[in-house]
């Protein structure tokens, strides 16, 4: 059963310590141990710790969370003796360590290589300037992976991890979803130009849609990947006022958590300003030459995601 004083004591720990695997084997869960379990070797594994902990925002509800990367094929996974939940590609398992829940998100790269195909092409395109007139969507599971894979604290394997994060360019990571949320902002902002203001709640919902969007859009293209709204959130009540783009970002955060249901000879007002925010945005992210080519490219074809 989890106990929140004792992972509130476990989190405080973690963020003060300057040796994670030794912190874990104090505590009594030996990763290395976990890991040649889990693979056979501790040979071909990177460790992470990733999520809230990792990002500064766990609560005493919160989970350690854990990314385990290797090379070996799924055949040779074993989660026999664990709790096993499939989450996208991964495969994921939860520790119980004296009342501290740990979450452990397992990832092969044979499961992702599709993705890593996708991101290699976007960023050799993004770097040569070739042509591009596509989008692969990346799903949100997915996404999660590579954000983690992008910020996650080093635990143990780094030559591993390096390996994965080279694999799938998260360099690129910042460009791919500022692009993908604009063009999903825009993709909805039709959609709420030609809703029904008659429907009870239809309008507003696109709208927030279009603003939790555009809301992330502009944070990738500041370097913040998280597609969790809450951390999205969190982060924008960080930024200093050395932020150029505060008051957009505060903009954004307002009309995102202050929706609420209209009469429908109001709804034509929330379009045009939430149309307002997001051509912002777009001028925002346009001021980078390449996001502006590869936008430029993306919107002048019908066909402009898949």
């Amino acid at each position: 059963m989890k106990d929140t004083a004792r992972t509130e004591s476990f989190i405080n720990e973690l963020r003060h310590s300057n040796n994670l695997l030794d912190l874990f084997q104090k505590k009594g869960f030996s990763l290395e141990k976990f890991s040649r379990q889990l693979t056979g070797s501790t040979d071909d594994v990177g460790i992470l710790l990733v999520g809230s902990v990792a990002e500064g925002y766990a609560t005493t509800s919160s989970d350690i969370d854990l990314l385990v990367l290797s090379y070996i094929s799924r055949d040779e996974v074993d989660l026999n003796n664990s709790i096993r939940i499939e989450s996208g590609k991964s495969l994921e398992t939860l520790v119980y360590l004296d009342g501290v829940e740990i979450n452990v998100e397992v990832v092969l790269r044979e499961d992702y290589d599709d993705i890593a195909k996708s991101l290699d092409k976007i960023a050799a395109d993004a770097a040569l300037g070739r042509g591009m007139t596509k989008m692969p969507m990346i799903d949100n599971y997915s996404l999660r992976f590579l954000h983690r894979l992008r910020t996650g604290i080093v635990v143990e394997g780094e030559a591993v991890i390096d390996e994965f994060r080279n694999d799938f360019r998260v360099q690129s990571l910042p460009l791919y979803l500022a692009i993908k949320r604009i063009i999903l902002a825009r993709e909805s902002l039709e959609d709420a130009k030609s809703s029904d203001p008659a429907v009870f709640g239809l309008v507003e919902f696109i709208c927030r849609d279009i603003v939790e969007h555009a809301c992330l859009a502009l944070a990738a293209a500041r370097g913040f990947t998280s597609q969790s709204r809450r951390f999205v959130l969190n982060w924008i009540d960080q930024l200093s006022g050395e932020e150029q783009q505060l008051a957009l970002f505060h903009g954004l955060r307002r009309q995102l958590i202050e929706s609420r249901a209209l009469e429908p000879t109001a709804k034509p007002e929330l379009v045009r300003r939430t149309e307002g925010l997001y051509v912002e945005v777009l001028r925002v992210l346009q001021e980078d030459y390449t996001m502006r080519r590869i936008l430029d490219q993306i919107f002048a074809n019908i066909s402009y995601a898949e």
